[in-house]
């Protein structure tokens, strides 16, 4: 599972989609976190964000062209009564800036306030909450700094501005406003594309963003011929050089899992390695990209990893799959935690109603997410679920404790066919769980789908997709309220093009949709990660089997 790193700079607000009632399900609603401002959704038939609320009157315009900064003078009544050498004077806003005033890139706007007689200013964006904008040291005491953060190109129609009201003790100023326009390129959108022969052959398997602002690429290349992992560095545009390439376990015969970069930067990297005639996977952390790594874990001849996962609170990872067990093969999932011994945990389904002869069901975890301390695990359990004999696989969600006890197993009931699997797992800010797998009927030809659950596991939406999509293989979370997933999608003789889509949940209608596809050749789409101010980045595999990497624009 792939998470965004927060930006590093201090007072940020951030623009995306408010709380709404979804249609259907009753008191189930989609809320952002404290820090996100609030501009709504649209019911099921609309398909789109609404506006943010109302504006109020603002003041400040300075109608220059695009890219210039927007200043404005605050209240001048009585000048000389907000000096400093007036202790009883009020707090008041002398002036205010914004770097750009028509906003056409993923980045912050950086936003300067110089006040008098004040001890803080606070800012509210849209109609959002109130975010303490943070006194600048390095200037003069009086001059206060913060960022707001536009996450989708969805709001380009919608007119914004920023409300400032500096404080000191129970006194207040006047309310003090700037405009801005929102002008980001079309949601969707490609932003960058490389997918080229300068490494040879190879697959960018996992995508993470760091708390430095890079983007870190994981993958298998083939020097001479023999199967490589590597780590390559990028910057937030996608650029990279010579020297950000880095090779992992070097000289061994390697295959990328997976990876996630914690809140100080480490990167963890799951990936199977072949020593001594033995395959194991091995899962290693790196200060810096470039640092030698510290081993955190490895597994046994016959275990396989499938995923890593990284609990925020206290940085245990957890790497998810399955061992072998006769001729069936359990869940199991490896917990470790800093400074402790890890854990090798196992879990074996077993319905709750068997039948007269006991069945084995078969498990295999293909992702899994921490919840408020809880693990999620994602998957298909294979057996004999129905009193017919006939086995089949059924798409589960697993959820067991902080300690790895008490499993709790949600299987798929028969619904959009007899079949069904899970293939990637992430969750919103309200704790919901929203895989991405398939579903079929015993004749099983796979059909993409999307389900969501709430935080007790009971599922609230299933959406069937795009006949022509395979299986996704990655799914994220976007800042801007909808989830992101990507996948090869077939095309004219024998092709499959690099797409991409955004779905709101309980929507009838994707949001946007990406494509990308060089020749009538093999494109697939493996991997996605979210950048600090909403881009998208999505890696894999393009013509001629080189990897490739794709920014789109949220």
């Amino acid at each position: 599972m792939k998470l965004r790193a927060s930006p590093s700079l201090p007072a940020i607000v951030a623009l995306g989609v408010a709380a709404c009632t979804v249609p259907g399900v009753g008191s189930l609603t989609y809320d952002q976190p404290p820090e996100t401002a609030t501009a709504g959704t649209t019911g099921a038939s609309d398909g789109a964000p609404a506006t943010t609320g109302e504006p109020a009157p603002t003041t400040g315009t300075t109608g220059e062209a695009p890219g210039t900064s927007t200043t404005s003078s605050g209240p001048t009544s009585e000048p000389g009564s907000t000096t400093a050498d007036d202790p009883f004077a009020p707090p008041a806003i002398v002036k205010g800036k914004l770097d750009v005033d028509v906003l056409v890139k993923n980045e912050p706007l950086v936003v300067t306030i110089e006040t008098a007689n004040a001890e803080g200013v606070r800012m509210r964006v849209d109609g959002g909450p109130e975010i303490e904008l943070v006194l600048d040291t390095e200037e003069e005491s009086n001059l206060f700094t913060g960022q707001i953060v536009i996450y989708t190109a969805l709001e380009n129609d919608d007119p914004h501005f920023a409300t400032f009201v500096a404080w000191r003790g129970a006194l207040e100023s006047e309310t003090y406003k700037l405009p801005f326009t929102v002008a980001l390129p079309p949601a969707g959108s490609e932003l960058f594309w490389e997918g080229d022969s300068t490494i040879g052959k190879g697959t960018v398997v996992a995508l993470a963003v760091t708390p430095k602002l890079e983007l870190i690429e994981l993958g298998t290349y083939y020097p001479q011929g023999q199967a490589r992992c590597y780590l390559r560095r990028r910057d937030l545009g996608g650029a990279w050089g010579p020297d950000d390439l880095f090779e992992v376990k070097p000289g061994l015969p390697c295959s990328a899992i997976d990876l996630v970069a914690d809140d100080d930067g480490a990167l963890h990297v799951l990936v199977d390695k072949l020593e001594g005639g033995e395959l194991r996977w091995w899962l290693g952390k790196y200060d810096d990209v470039a640092d030698t790594p510290t081993q955190i874990g490895t597994g046994v001849v016959g275990d396989v990893a499938r995923a890593l996962t990284l609990d925020r609170d206290d940085n245990r990872v957890a790497v998810c799959g399955n061992r072998p067990d006769g001729d069936l093969v359990r869940a199991a999932v490896w917990l470790f935690t800093p400074g402790e011994p890890g854990k090798n945990l196992s879990y074996d389904y077993v319905p709750e109603n068997e039948f007269p002869d006991p069945i084995g069901f078969g498990e295999t975890p293909n992702d899994c997410a921490f919840l408020a301390h809880h693990l999620l695990v994602t998957g298909e359990v294979k057996g004999q679920h129905d009193q017919d004999s006939v086995t089949r696989s059924r798409h589960f969600l697993l959820d067991v404790d902080a300690d790895g006890e008490n499993p709790e197993w949600r299987i798929a009931p028969q619904d959009s066919g007899s079949q069904s699997g899970g293939r990637v797992l992430t969750l919103d800010p309200g704790g919901r769980a929203i895989s991405a797998g398939y579903a079929c009927g015993d004749q099983c030809e796979h059909l993409a789908e999307l389900r969501m659950f709430t935080a007790s596991s009971d599922q609230v939406w299933q959406r069937s997709l795009d006949p022509l999509l395979a299986d996704p293989r990655a799914l994220a979370w976007h800042p801007a309220g909808y989830v992101v997933f990507v996948a090869a999608r077939d095309g004219q003789q024998g092709s499959t093009s690099f797409f991409a889509e955004a779905w709101f949940p309980l929507q009838a209608a994707p949001v946007w949709s990406y494509a990308h596809q060089d020749a009538l050749a093999i494109h697939t789409p493996t991997s996605l990660a979210i950048g600090p101010y909403g881009q998208i980045y999505v890696g894999g595999t393009t013509a001629g089997g080189y990897p490739a990497v794709a920014v789109i624009a949220p």
